[in-house]
């Protein structure tokens, strides 16, 4: 890593308690890496900060040349150095072969996996599962928009309309930009920091993205299992979103014209709290 990122995880247990594996071990560690031999063509292997695991694909942030990618969760492992430094330390050179500690082995499907199996476990006792979503930050699905500037830039800054960037002040009120997410009609689901040049497609004319197309990037993001997601568009980028999220919320759903929209996003804007009532 280089000199100006330091790992912060640390793991100092002297009777090597292992930590229950999962995507949330995955979280709080903060670094996974690609397997040996999957890497860049000049050799070595990916090795970066995980933003957003979903069932197949893994976001995650280079630090060292501020890159996101997204790989598939077959392809990456947890950073273990943490452990294993541990385990020298007290006499352990074998940490994957002592009780508890196989999921050094494992690749973040397979943490995946465990985590599912949990919850069917629980849920066969009988036990109802416990989720983040109220405390974590939800996704938010804005629309793109019209007017543009003619020049390419980042998604977050390339689209000028009113009613656009009103419904950017209102996600912006209600999560972090990593977990908003702009439909394009032409490019699909965008993060705000992709550059893309300025172009003229309405939604639901030929060659506009569709449901399928949507579905494929939300999980190549990572993002299609997200338990927490909010859709601020109109009719028909709501329909499209709701197929690839159909547990998500729509507080603009039963306005009756655009000015009403807009006072409600305004008012999301100013209060979060007001968002949803």
């Amino acid at each position: 890593m280089p000199p100006n990122f330091r790992p912060t995880y640390d793991y100092d247990d002297p009777d090597l308690t292992p930590p229950s594996p999962g995507v949330d071990l995955i979280m709080q560690v903060g670094l996974v890496e690609s397997l040996p031999g999957i890497g860049p063509a000049t050799g070595g292997q990916y090795i970066g900060i995980p933003r957003a695991i979903g069932p197949l694909h893994t976001r995650l942030w280079r630090p060292h040349d501020q890159v996101e990618m997204t790989l598939p969760n077959t392809d990456l492992q947890l950073w273990h150095a943490p452990f294993h430094v541990a385990g020298h330390s007290h006499g352990e050179f074998k940490l994957s072969e002592r009780r508890g500690w196989h999921w050094l082995r494992w690749t973040v499907a397979d943490h995946v996996t465990h985590d599912l199996r949990q919850l069917r476990t629980e849920a066969d006792l009988g036990v109802t599962p416990v989720y983040s979503e109220t405390a974590s930050d939800p996704l938010v699905i804005v629309p793109c928009g019209a007017a543009k500037a003619p020049f390419p830039c980042p998604a977050g800054e390339l689209y000028t309309g009113s009613y656009h960037r009103l419904t950017r002040r209102a996600a912006d009120a209600l999560t972090s930009s990593d977990n908003i997410r702009i439909i394009s009609a032409l490019h699909g689901l965008l993060p705000l920091d992709q550059v893309i040049a300025p172009y003229d497609l309405r939604f639901g004319r030929p060659g506009s993205v569709t449901a399928e197309q949507l579905q494929e990037q939300a999980d190549q993001q990572g993002l299609l299992g997200h338990p927490n997601v909010v859709i601020l568009a109109g009719r028909d980028y709501t329909r499209l979103a709701q197929q690839v999220w159909p547990h998500a919320r729509t507080p603009l759903a039963g306005t009756r014209s655009i000015g009403e929209q807009q006072h409600r996003l305004a008012r999301m804007a100013m209060h979060r709290s007001q968002a949803f009532r």
